[in-house]
Parts: C-alpha cells; structure tokens; sequence
C-alpha cells in the first residue's frame, strides 16, 4: 500500500465519523432554520479547483469514496435549527452550541416581498456569533426560541 492510500483510509474514516455526527444532530432539529446552499456551491467550488490545480489526481485510490462523504458532509451541513439540547448551526468546524452557552440573541426581520425572512445571531458567553435564517414570522420564531433556550435569554427584534 502506498502512502496516500493510507492517506485516505485515515481521512475517509474521520469524515465518516464526522458525518455521521453531522446527521445525528441534524435528525435532531425540530424548529428548522432555513437551509444553507452555501455548503454545496462552496464544496463544489473546492473539489473543481482540486482538480483543476491538480491537487487531486483522479485515479488516487479511495478518492471516490473521498469526494462522495465530502459532498455528502456539504449537503448535510447546510441544516440549521433548535434541538432539544443544542443550537444546530451551518458549518463544518462548530456544529452545535449549548442553549446554556447562549448569552443574547438579536433577531433581524429583513423585507422580503415574497416569504418572510428573519435573520437570528447568537451570541455566546465567550463572544462568539452565530447566525441562522428563519423563513418564518417574528411571532413564529420568538416563542420557538423562548421554548428552547429559556425566558432568561434576552431576545432584541430590530
């Protein structure tokens, strides 16, 4: 065996791994947020310049098997929402936060001629944001969130 074959056993079970807690949380969500298509349009991009700036070889042993849990990692990423013990966020590096974590919240209702759109960012304790879009009403989404994190979480519509 090669060195990448090794290379890629060691990577595709972490992503494996990863993915399988990626979807685990996102089964979870009970309040959706709206999906994030960023995730896809931005793997797409990075598997294209792979190979286009030949990072990537084609015929590398478990590239296949690579690309299909990244892409898979992508689509399941996008998904946002309240679970019953966490905030599930968009993204790869930080996938939950702690309704305990949750400092304030700052709710944005952005027009919208078609669908309503509200724009949340939390705020941790620690100063760190986090944003999600909701396709729902302020009246919708307010007792969602008093739901799941608590009336002791201040909640500012703007």
């Amino acid at each position: 065996m090669t060195y990448m074959s090794y290379f890629y056993i060691v990577i595709n079970i972490l992503m494996l791994a990863y993915a399988c807690y990626s979807w685990y949380w996102q089964a979870k969500v009970e309040f959706r947020g709206h999906y994030r298509a960023s995730s896809i349009v931005w793997a797409v991009i990075f598997i294209w310049l792979g190979f286009t700036w030949n990072y990537i070889e084609k015929g590398d042993p478990g590239l296949n098997v690579f690309l299909a849990l990244f892409l898979l990692i992508s689509i399941v990423d996008g998904f946002s929402g309240f679970s019953p013990k966490r905030l599930v966020v968009s993204g790869y590096f930080k996938r939950t936060v702690k309704y305990e974590d949750i400092a304030d919240i700052t709710l944005i209702n952005m027009p919208n001629q078609r669908k309503p759109l509200i724009v949340a960012i939390f705020r941790t304790k620690d100063n760190k944001s986090y944003m999600m879009r909701f396709r729902n009403q302020v009246n919708e989404v307010v007792p969602a969130l008093q739901k799941y994190m608590g009336k002791n979480v201040s909640v500012e519509i703007q």
